[in-house]
């Protein structure tokens, strides 16, 4: 399983849970509650060391698509407030330890976001759809593979 694979599959459920779609994999519909994992980079190298073992980190952006009032209401508030739980679940999950698999020579150290509230991206005012951008990364240690 790849890296790509292996953190798509962590966040399905959750994906599942909150929005009862698909999460779908660098493309953003526009639709109402599609919720989007964009990749920015991966295996970028933070350090390394003199036993081999190398920190590299995964980043990646969530964009949650939620539906746009330009009334006197709740509605934005409540598209904020539901994209700010999904930050405060991630970091739930980075308290708890719980993170992707990345496979037998990677062990994840942290899983965090690198922003203390989602981003409004923009606004798509002829569908009454708003975006929601969460940016994140992964650090974890990679061995070299024993041959």
């Amino acid at each position: 399983m790849t890296k790509h694979e292996a953190v798509k599959k962590y966040f399905e459920p959750k994906v599942e849970e909150l929005a009862g779609t698909l999460l779908n994999f660098n493309f953003s519909p526009e639709a109402p509650d599609s919720i989007s994992l964009i990749t920015n980079y991966s295996d970028k190298v933070r350090k390394k060391y003199i036993t081999g073992k190398v920190q590299k980190e995964y980043g990646f952006t969530i964009i949650i698509v939620k539906t746009y009032s330009s009334e006197l209401d709740d509605l934005n508030l409540e598209a904020m407030n539901f994209a700010q739980a999904f930050m405060d679940w991630l970091d739930e999950q980075n308290d708890k330890r719980e993170y992707p698999d990345l496979g037998e020579n990677c062990t994840v150290e942290k899983i965090e976001n690198l922003q203390n509230m989602p981003n409004l991206s923009g606004v798509n005012y002829e569908e009454g759809l708003a975006r929601y951008m969460i940016q994140a990364r992964i650090i974890y240690t990679e061995r070299k593979s024993k041959t």
